[in-house]
C-alpha cells in the first residue's frame, strides 16, 4: 500500500507539472501570436498626414485615421484589393499611395503603415503592408 500511494503521488505531481508547463507555454506565446486574425486589417498613420483604406469589390472604406494613431477593422466580404490613400492636412484632398491584394478570408490579416510627409505634392509619403 505504501508503494501504491507513492506512485499515485508521483503521478499526480507529474500531471500537475505538465499542466503548469502547458499554462506557461500558453501565456508566453500570447504576445508573439498577436496576429490581426482572419479577415482583419490595421491601419497606422505614422506620417505627418491622415490616411484611410478603400476596399475594392464592395465600395467600403475606413474613416480617416489621424497622424500618430491606428485603426483596426474587418476586411469587408467581397474585397479583392485594398487601396491605401493619404489626405493632405491643409485641404483634405486625397492622394494615392498604393494597392495590394487582400480579402476577408486572408489569415492572418494585414497591418498597413503610412509613413513620411506630404512634402512635394505627396511624393514624400510612403506606405507598406505586412501579413500579420
Amino acid at each position: 500500500m505504501g508503494i501504491s500511494q507513492a506512485i499515485k503521488r508521483t503521478a499526480t505531481g507529474v500531471a500537475a507539472a505538465g499542466m503548469l508547463t502547458a499554462a506557461t507555454l500558453a501565456v508566453s506565446t500570447g504576445p508573439a501570436a498577436a496576429a490581426m486574425g482572419k479577415g482583419r486589417v490595421q491601419l497606422c498613420s505614422q506620417g505627418n498626414y491622415g490616411s484611410y483604406l478603400e476596399f475594392w469589390g464592395n465600395g467600403a472604406s475606413t474613416v480617416l485615421v489621424p497622424p500618430g494613431t491606428c485603426l483596426k477593422t474587418n476586411i469587408p466580404s467581397g474585397t479583392q484589393h485594398i487601396e491605401v490613400l493619404g489626405a493632405f492636412n491643409s485641404s483634405g484632398i486625397a492622394f494615392y499611395l498604393g494597392t495590394f491584394t487582400a480579402s476577408a478570408s486572408d489569415d492572418p490579416g494585414w497591418k498597413v503603415f503610412t509613413t513620411g510627409t506630404t512634402a512635394n505634392a505627396g511624393a514624400g509619403a510612403g506606405w507598406y503592408a505586412t501579413r500579420n
